[in-house]
């Protein structure tokens, strides 16, 4: 279940910024969803250097970005980040907090942040190990 509904406060409504230059990272459960749709992960994924799997970019927007009607193409079937964002895991100061390019990221309240912030953690466990071990979706 999505633990944050976007407000879209109309700041970014020429362009969802979340799916612009993405760098989400996806596990293999995402890709198997994503799969069950009938997309191949050469269209949509790409492995970094550092072993993890994102999203693709096209012409700068996540490959599920549909930038004539600005709605994800998957969106009920997004990957789990996704699901999460604008919450995310800051490492240096080892604590969820808001993504600081979100422009709806005031809306997001300490409570939803608590509530959500240790399945972020478990999450960013998954991607590491999977890329640790090459068992990520790539």
């Amino acid at each position: 279940m999505t633990p944050f509904i976007c407000n879209h406060d109309g700041s970014c409504d020429d362009v969802r910024l979340c799916c612009a230059e993405t760098e989400m990272t996806l596990t293999r459960e995402d890709a198997e969803r994503i799969d069950s749709l009938g997309y191949s992960r050469s269209e949509y994924l790409v492995r970094e250097e550092d072993g993890f799997c994102e999203l693709r970019n096209v012409d700068g927007f996540c490959y599920f970005y549909d930038t004539e009607s600005k709605l994800c193409r998957i969106y009920e079937h997004r990957p789990e980040g996704c699901r999460y964002y604008p919450i995310v895991y800051h490492a240096k100061k080892r604590k969820c907090v808001t993504d600081g390019d979100c422009p709806s990221r005031s809306t997001v309240s300490r409570d939803e942040i608590r509530g959500v912030c240790h399945r972020v953690r478990r999450l960013i466990e998954k991607l590491q190990q999977e890329a640790a071990t090459r068992e990520g979706p790539c």
